[in-house]
């Protein structure tokens, strides 16, 4: 099959370009054939300040965009179109250049960005569904939920709006793919039907698991932002003088977490920022296990899946679809969410219990070749694109007869 991959990078590097990087290799080493497209938002930095405004004005479709994909289309021939993120660059104009050219489009869709201005159904440090319970995404005006800003969250807003008026979410998007099904509730809830949107989870490259040393230490792996929770992962650290924390990652938060360590002296946390590959690596597999403390919805992080790879249990917040990837008890532990008390609770029988922990390894292990091997990922995927080449052709032959 010729599978043409788009996806917008973000000015930050995160999780979905590791996930747009690794279904494109997974793709090509089970003989597809596949053409990757990339924009960047850091293509904004060089407009000038007018043609930022006119950008900010114009979110919702862009005649360069529009007229770049169909030429990638043509020249490739795919049979489907798989996007991941479409904002700013791409925009929704890449869809209407699929259906001019009589191309199914596949949406994977990693976020809440449809339903919220900010993607990710939090506000003031808390999960926020004022926009979805009220109906009007223009509450996330007042609060100025995209950037701290009104006239950008407006953008935004009337942006998603007019494409849910137009019915381009329903309509113009064939199938979508979501990391789990509370996502998939979400949407449907929103109004997609059903039967587009497909759950498949994320995968990690590797054939089999990895060898798990437990050096005796607890890992975080992720962006250092107020929805991932890391405020909660120190507080509770606190008590935890005999257990060393390593920190992976980078964010808007990294010298308040530090000032927070040094003041409150906190011992045994250790902050690594972004690491090598091979690093990376030595420091999964000395994990004695991972810990996920989002507040946020969290629906697949896909460091979830690069920990079973190394067979490294998973202590995770239960909220949003953390409770349908870590099998409590079993892969890991949930803890509730926010709660530092409860998260120290649960640290302290993970260091205590050993022999469990062994056992969770063995857990992982077996839920890692039952649901995580590239070939099961890669079965998924197809089975969508089929799905929505025959979408495609049913409504192009309902199209033909109602012209006759």
């Amino acid at each position: 099959m010729r599978v043409l991959i788009a996806h917008n990078h973000y000015q930050q590097q995160g999780g979905e370009d590791a996930v747009v990087e690794t279904e494109y290799r997974l793709l090509k080493d089970f003989g597809e054939e596949v053409l990757l497209y990339e924009r960047s938002n850091e293509e904004i930095k060089n407009f000038s300040a007018l043609k930022k405004l006119h950008f900010l004005c114009h979110l919702g479709w862009s005649e360069e965009s529009y007229q770049s994909m169909r030429g990638e289309i043509k020249k490739f021939n795919p049979d489907v179109v798989h996007f991941h993120n479409i904002f700013y660059m791409l925009t929704p104009s890449v869809y209407w250049a699929c259906r001019d050219e009589g191309v199914p489009v596949v949406q994977s869709q990693h976020n809440f960005r449809l339903l919220c201005a900010n993607a990710l159904l939090f506000r003031n440090d808390k999960v926020c569904e004022e926009c979805i319970e009220r109906k009007n995404r223009w509450r996330s005006v007042y609060y100025g939920c995209y950037k701290e800003s009104r006239f950008m969250t407006a953008s935004l807003v009337q942006m998603i709006n007019s494409h849910w008026r137009k019915r381009t979410w329903v309509e113009m998007v064939d199938a979508y793919i979501m990391a789990t099904a509370f996502g998939k509730r979400k949407y449907v809830e929103a109004g997609i039907p059903e039967e587009k949107i497909f759950v498949k989870p994320h995968v990690f490259d590797s054939l089999q698991t990895k060898e798990n040393r437990d050096e005796g230490y607890a890992l975080y792996v992720g962006r250092l932002s107020a929805e991932k929770g890391v405020d909660v992962l120190l507080n509770a650290w606190s008590s935890m003088p005999s257990v060393p924390l390593k920190i992976i990652g980078d964010g808007p938060l990294a010298e308040e977490l530090r000032d927070c360590v040094y003041t409150k002296n906190i011992s045994n946390v250790e902050f690594l920022g972004f690491l090598s590959h091979q690093r990376f690596d030595e420091y999964m597999k000395g994990a004695k296990f991972l810990i996920v403390p989002s507040i946020c919805y969290e629906n697949f992080p896909r460091i979830v899946a690069e920990a079973y790879a190394y067979g490294v249990p998973v202590l995770a917040s239960h909220i949003g679809g953390m409770p349908e990837v870590i099998e409590d008890g079993k892969t890991g532990l949930l803890f509730k969410a926010g709660d530092s008390h409860d998260l120290a609770a649960k640290i302290r029988w993970l260091v205590g219990h050993d022999n469990e922990l062994a056992a969770m390894r063995e857990n992982i292990r077996q839920k890692f070749k039952n649901d995580f091997t590239p070939q099961k990922n890669c079965e998924i995927l197809m089975n969508v694109y089929r799905y929505a080449i025959a979408r495609k052709d049913l409504l192009d032959k309902r199209g033909k007869l109602d012209e006759a």
